[in-house]
């Protein structure tokens, strides 16, 4: 599976830049940078599983990733009480 593929399977949003994740409310975590197309997908999927967990312990609202050409990086929207303690 590609990236695109990976996020759909876990029903994340998928963008093309950190900007355009940040200015939907999104909070970026860690940002792989694999050499090749197999790493990419290999990176999403492990990205995918970490935010899955945190959406599954009702940790995070929603989950999603940045695909940038070179990069992959995770983010996701908190839940209303993670924003009120921040």
């Amino acid at each position: 599976m590609n990236p695109k593929e990976i996020a759909a399977h876990y029903e994340a949003k998928v963008f093309d830049s950190p900007e355009a994740a940040t200015s939907a409310g999104f909070t970026l975590t860690e940002t792989l940078t694999p050499r090749n197309v197999w790493n990419k997908a290999s990176a999403a999927q492990s990205l995918m599983l970490k935010l899955r967990d945190k959406k599954e312990k009702g940790e995070v609202k929603e989950i999603g990733l940045v695909l940038e050409p070179w990069s992959v990086t995770g983010c996701y929207v908190p839940n209303e009480s993670e924003q009120g303690a921040s």
